[in-house]
């Protein structure tokens, strides 16, 4: 059996994913998202040994278990709102309503991105989002 050229090239469109281009966020995008997650990963694991949250880069980097998270706050790529018990340091994230902004990347107020939300949720804002939510204070 002869397949016709126009199906045979409708066939290998589809095969390669070319009809769809909102199948997800670029790996770049994620690959931000999943910085910030381990950012969050950090600062629970700190309150989890310590009872408290860290109100430095200096506390921070006795992180037990770190995830390479301190690491992207030390370097500056990650800037953090210090002194904020998260109000919930379950496994997973996302947990509780408190949506206050905890850390975001250090281009986030000028160009939007992600940023760590006080209940480890990851949210992609806007520039101008990001001015107007609410920051996590102590």
């Amino acid at each position: 059996m002869k397949i016709p050229i126009p199906a045979l090239f409708l066939l290998a469109m589809t095969a390669a994913g070319c009809g769809d281009s909102s199948s997800g966020p670029p790996t770049i995008e994620r690959g931000e998202e999943i910085r910030l997650e381990q950012v969050g990963e950090v600062l629970r694991n700190y309150q989890l040994a310590k009872g408290k949250p860290p109100k430095s880069i200096k506390e921070l980097r006795s992180a037990p278990g770190d995830s390479g998270g301190s690491d992207l706050v030390i370097t500056g790529d990650v800037v953090v709102n210090w002194g904020v018990p998260l109000p919930d340091t379950k496994e997973e994230g996302g947990g509780s309503p408190n949506e206050e902004v905890l850390a975001y990347g250090k281009d986030v107020p000028t160009k939007g991105g992600p940023v760590l939300l006080l209940n480890r949720a990851v949210r992609r804002m806007t520039a101008e989002e990001f001015k107007a939510a609410p920051q996590a204070k102590p």
